[in-house]
């Protein structure tokens, strides 16, 4: 057992409180609630629109990660339809006979006990949870906790690493200091673990059936009464002021698998390298074969998103030279390429990842003026009359050949859109470094019209924008207007001419100019070239910072 341990804090829902579903709704309970509403409703429309409105509610906090107060929560999602100087100030109300309509709750057995034997041992208590903070403000358990944490007013939702780091620092430790039980396999062990706990307990319930290649808790438990067994007793003087621990800075990015130089370092080190440096969490890219996942800890490190193919099932160099690209016009290619996506979307659901990133494509053919553009650039000859007619050149034919690939990749795009539909992953399709990959701006428009799924949308890589804008064949800003309400993901580096990949602050992006156009929930991710130092990646992270494009949890 890891010792050191001086708190424990506990989910509520299915952890220390137990739901008993009714048969039906509880008509009084949605009776009162048309009565507040006054509108000419039947109940079986009052409770459709809210079931409607509560599943999008349900999809869009597992994919952002994000909380709604009360109020916004019932304006926005559950309804809708009715205006919001109406809903507002009935939403506490309204949220509270709503969930007393389906489900009795009452104290788990055994909770209080364990509860109060831990303090008693000189534990300092608290929750960390979804559920609405009314059920636990009550007399037997409101003197066992020192802080609660709900969603609801945080703004954040499990498993985000934000709720658990907050807690910590509420009791004035360390993440290490402190251990978290809860039923729900990935909220409740993929947020502690990001945020450094020492101890992640679950306990089993109808939903706690893990994947053997998932995240695993430290510990699982069919009974609450087990932490007595887990925790011993120790004395606390709490006459003496607790000293604030100095933690590791830990921020809300993801950092890729590309900077990982396998003839340097294990897959291990990688890992814990990135995890001193305070990435909360990993990204595994497209170059990542099968063997290499045996000799990866997935179990204690979150990854959060996958680059397609992943695992890779044959080399990039390879997957390129052999055409399955889902803009293949060869109708086998393109099958063996969204079957590729297929099994990347499987992997991503097994290991409780978030996000895939997908490159839609590329062109085949003659890719010499690509290549004789950036020798001109690199020669400083960008505005010389022979760069101009190579580039007039490399439209030119890029348009002739483009429409049945893009054709392509709709038909691909629809197979893996049904595909994922249900599976909780956001899917970004990322803007290319070569002229002649999919997609350019037009195509983009196209894609992002034909798939208005919220969960589908644009992967800004900002570096491979920045090195098509400096060549003169597209344009950051005209991106950026278009399409900023449809970014999902983020590939965060910086560009030095046109070679891309390096440490942010040490190029030409200005970043500060970008940070608006980033929306918050969008997923983050560090995507910069093997030969940076970790001394370069500190320095990523403090430029990042700075300009506001990535937040310190």
């Amino acid at each position: 057992m890891k010792s050191g341990i001086k708190a424990v804090f506990f989910d509520i829902g299915g952890t220390l409180m137990e739901k008993t579903p009714l048969t039906q709704r509880d008509t009084h309970k949605l009776e009162q609630m048309l009565s507040l509403l006054q509108v000419g409703w039947t109940l079986p429309e009052l409770e459709e629109t809210i079931h409607t409105g509560s599943q999008a509610y349900k999809r869009w906090c597992e994919q952002t990660l994000n909380e709604l107060s009360v109020e916004e929560k019932w304006a926005r999602f559950l309804l809708i339809n009715l205006p919001e100087e109406k809903v507002r100030p009935l939403a506490p109300q309204l949220q509270w006979l709503w969930s007393q309509s389906k489900t009795n709750k009452q104290i788990k057995n055994n909770a209080l006990e364990t509860m109060r034997e831990l303090s008693r041992r000189g534990y300092l208590l608290g929750t960390i949870s979804h559920s609405n903070p009314i059920y636990l403000d009550q007399p037997e358990f409101t003197p066992l906790l020192k802080v609660r944490i709900y969603a609801q007013k945080y703004g954040k939702r499990k498993p985000h690493p934000s709720l658990f780091m907050d807690a910590a620092r509420s009791c004035d430790l360390s993440p290490e200091e402190c251990a978290y039980v809860g039923d729900h396999p990935w909220r409740d062990v993929v947020g502690p673990r990001e945020a450094g706990y020492g101890r992640v307990i679950l306990m089993k319930n109808g939903h706690s059936s893990m994947d053997p290649v998932a995240m695993q808790p430290d510990m699982v438990i069919d009974d609450l009464g087990e932490l007595l067994m887990i925790f011993p007793e120790f004395q606390r003087d709490f006459s003496v002021q607790t000293v604030r621990q100095e933690t590791r800075p830990l921020y809300d990015i993801a950092l890729s698998t590309m900077w990982w130089d396998k003839e340097r370092m294990t897959a291990a080190e990688f890992f814990r390298a990135g995890r001193e440096m305070g990435f909360a969490r990993f990204e595994l890219n497209h170059q990542i074969p099968p063997e290499y996942l045996e000799d990866m800890d997935l179990q204690h490190f979150s990854i959060g998103s996958l680059h397609d193919p992943c695992p890779a099932y044959i080399p990039a160099k390879m997957l390129e030279q052999a055409d399955f690209q889902i803009t293949s016009t060869d109708e086998t290619l393109r099958h063996k390429a969204v079957d590729g996506i297929k099994k990347t979307l499987d992997f991503a659901i097994r290991i409780h990842a978030r996000h895939v990133v997908i490159h839609p494509g590329r062109i085949p053919g003659d890719h010499s003026g690509d290549d004789q553009l950036r020798l001109l650039y690199r020669s400083g000859r960008k505005d010389s009359p022979e760069y101009e007619e190579i580039r007039e050149k490399v439209v030119r034919d890029r348009a002739q050949r483009a429409a049945p690939h893009l054709e392509s990749c709709l038909k691909s795009l629809r197979e893996i859109v049904a595909f994922a539909e249900g599976s909780g992953l956001t899917l970004g399709l990322e803007n290319r470094y070569h002229y002649y990959e999919l997609p350019l701006f037009e195509e983009m428009q196209h894609l992002l019209h034909e798939f208005q799924q919220p969960w589908l949308g644009w992967q800004y890589d900002l570096g491979h924008l920045h090195t098509l804008d400096q060549l003169g064949l597209q344009t950051i800003r005209q991106w950026l207007e278009a399409f900023t309400s449809r970014i999902v993901g983020v590939h965060l580096h910086d560009v030095r001419g046109i070679q891309d990949h390096q440490t942010p602050g040490s190029g030409n992006v200005n970043f500060s100019l970008v940070r608006p156009y980033l929306p918050a929930d969008c997923y983050h991710t560090l995507e910069v070239d093997k030969s940076l130092t970790k001394e370069d990646l500190a320095q990523a992270l403090q430029s990042l910072t700075k300009s506001g494009c990535v937040s310190k949890i």
